[in-house]
């Protein structure tokens, strides 16, 4: 935060480029308890009280001046978790919640008291110390020398000097302050139980609306991450398939959905525990606009539900063409609809540079990281249709193209922050992520293969159903209906994802032996799995995006044809209404017989009706099933032959 947000008066304040060091090393969490010793002006309490959102600041000053001059600057910035306590320390530290988190600033010749008092309070505090006088460094020094080995007290000191441009006559210089120390102190922890979860270091983008750019921003992030090194998992909130084939694109290994729709809360962050196991670094990106939820009127499966069930900060990706300070008024709505809101940064996307310094101060002042601005720029535009963007393979230099965004970035945003709010993620509270197996874990049936379309037609599947599949003992084999004349060899089961067959609907048409051999697997009971593009494939006929209509092949006695409408947008819950499986519908064409074998009820608004067809080796229809939100009845469906 620039040194003119602050009200300075006469007191000496931790000028910004120290202050964001030293608040780095501090490693303020979204809960934590905070001290700031010898405050002066409140610089860093005020910061500190951004970051620790849920946390509290306890701001200790002698000095009357000073601790007007903290107030003040509270309430500038809206920092309302901020307590000013006069008085010289350590005398005033006690009768005061521990501290977790501590910057010392000043201590009046106490350095050792003071640390005395603090690791009593605290075993496990961690301290950073502000130092300019060499005496005040050397007892500092002699204090970690007589406590260090003893306690297994860690300790890192480094020396920063900043030096400022002066204007002199018609030149300018520069004009180096002070060098300034900074230690920092921590006991050392233990390696933590691979059963634990600890604090894992994410970050979500999120979006006041669909279009703001989150996808593309996403996308060039992680390419821009995994340039400096770092590895990363990414993760997208809600029923989408398309977003994450760009994440994977990217980072060459698959990406995951986190939908609290489709799993309680313990699940959900086993999920993410799980996929982020080995990674450094996980980028989360959101769903439609951040507070949109079930029927549009709930925050119950919206992105900002994720946030909160993970505890990831939030960066909010805000579209700023055609906008200036009105930014500020939004940015500052959504910060308050919900007081626990987790936004922590904002990008402005369609910005330049020089309008995100003329709104840096007033952006701030909210309480947030200002991460950055990109502008209007050819590599952040990808081809969309209907469904959102077209999927990779479609997509024309592609990849020439991330590498110009990701470079972009690299000179828009702030990527050390990024990685700061990261950091600032809480611990995961997860629970069992269930396979449907219980207590036979170890008992499955013996390898079987399952069929998997996937190539352009077929392609929208949750990366998540096909991990449960392979946990249940199932060989993944992937086919191609465009391609393949016959299907791969000794299959015992087929799923025919969604995607788009309607715009290849020649070719599969054309491609005889492959719908002959889909038609005898069916025929002789092999497990057949089919979702919206799968289901419409098993059809009579189908009408092309050219308006032709072409024979499919033909397991389902009916005709899928084109709506000119979205059919059926939104999350179902399917089958018996004490024990449903979760899924998502979104679809432009339909059916003359989309089955009625079991009853959709849609969240939020009572809405139902007749789909899918299910019986014991078949289970097909337009919703997108996700496997884990009832493991044990697709265990029953996969292993058992009988319909559940």
């Amino acid at each position: 935060m620039n040194d003119i947000n602050f009200i300075r008066g006469k007191i000496p304040m931790t000028k910004s480029e120290v202050r964001a060091v030293s608040l780095s090393k501090l490693e303020v969490e979204a809960d934590s308890v905070v001290y700031d010793i010898g405050a002066g002006t409140g610089s860093v309490s005020v910061e500190a009280a951004l970051l620790a959102r849920q946390g509290q600041v306890f701001a200790f000053e002698q000095k009357e001046e000073g601790c007007d001059l903290i107030r003040a600057n509270a309430d500038r910035h809206g920092a309302h978790n901020i307590t000013v306590v006069p008085g010289r320390v350590p005398e005033t530290l006690a009768g005061y919640p521990a501290p977790d988190r501590v910057f010392l600033g000043g201590s009046g010749g106490q350095i050792e008291a003071i640390l005395e008092l603090l690791f009593a309070q605290n075993p496990d505090v961690r301290v950073v110390i502000n130092v300019i006088a060499l005496e005040t460094l050397s007892q500092v020094i002699t204090y970690l020398k007589a406590h260090g080995p003893e306690h297994d007290l860690e300790h890192e000191i480094i020396s920063m000097q900043v030096a400022r441009a002066q204007a002199r006559g018609g030149y300018h210089v520069m004009q180096g302050q002070n060098p300034v120390y900074i230690i920092t102190m921590e006991r050392r922890k233990p390696h933590p139980d691979q059963s634990m979860q600890s604090a894992m270091p994410r970050i979500l983008l999120a979006a006041p609306a669909s279009g703001s750019g989150k996808t593309v921003l996403t996308t060039g992030l992680l390419a821009l991450l995994k340039q400096r090194g770092h590895h990363c998992v990414s993760f997208k909130c809600g029923p989408d398939y398309i977003d994450p084939m760009f994440h994977r694109y990217v980072l060459d290994i698959p990406g995951c959905n986190l939908d609290s729709f489709f799993l309680e809360k313990d699940a959900l962050n086993a999920l993410l525990a799980q996929k982020m196991a080995g990674a450094d670094l996980a980028v989360i990106e959101g769903v439609m606009g951040y507070y949109d939820g079930i029927a549009g009127n709930a925050l119950r499966a919206s992105t900002y539900e994720i946030a909160c069930i993970t505890d990831t900060p939030v960066i909010l990706v805000m579209d700023g063409k055609k906008s200036s300070l009105s930014l500020a008024a939004q940015l500052k709505g959504f910060m308050t609809y919900q007081k626990d809101s987790h936004i922590a940064g904002v990008i402005l996307n369609r910005t330049s540079p020089m309008m995100l310094e003329r709104l840096r101060p007033v952006l701030e002042e909210l309480g947030v990281r200002c991460i950055g601005a990109v502008p209007e720029c050819e590599e952040a535009a990808l081809e969309s249709r209907h469904l959102g963007l077209t999927i990779p393979a479609e997509q024309k230099e592609l990849q020439s193209k991330i590498a110009r965004l990701a470079e972009k970035l690299e000179a828009c945003l702030d990527v050390e922050a990024i990685e700061n709010l990261a950091r600032q993620a809480g611990a995961l509270e997860t629970g069992a992520l269930k396979t449907g197996t219980g207590a036979e874990a170890d008992e499955r049936q013996p390898l079987r293969r399952m069929g998997v379309a996937m190539d352009e037609a077929f392609c929208f599947y949750y990366q998540e159903n096909l991990d449960f599949l392979r946990e249940l003992g199932w060989e993944l084999v992937f086919f191609s209906p465009l391609r393949d004349a016959q299907l791969p060899e000794c299959l015992d089961g087929l799923l025919l994802g969604g995607g788009y067959p309607e715009n290849y609907a020649r070719e599969l048409s054309q491609n005889q032996s492959m719908c002959q051999a889909i038609r005898r697997a069916a025929e002789r009971g092999v497990k057949l799995l089919a979702e919206c593009g799968g289901f419409l494939y098993l059809h009579r006929t189908l009408e092309g995006t050219d308006g032709a209509v072409y024979p499919m092949a033909g397991v389902i006695p009916a005709d899928g044809f084109r709506t000119g409408k979205l059919s059926r947008f939104g999350y179902v819950s399917l089958g018996p209404e004490d024990d449903p499986i979760r899924a998502h519908e979104f679809h432009y064409w339909d059916s003359t017989a989309p089955g009625k074998d079991w009853t959709a009820r849609k969240p939020g608004t009572g809405r139902s009706w007749s789909c899918m067809y299910v019986t014991a080796s078949m289970l097909a229809g337009f919703p997108h099933l996700y496997y884990r939100s009832n493991p044990d009845w697709m265990r029953t469906f996969l292993e058992e032959g009988t319909t559940p």
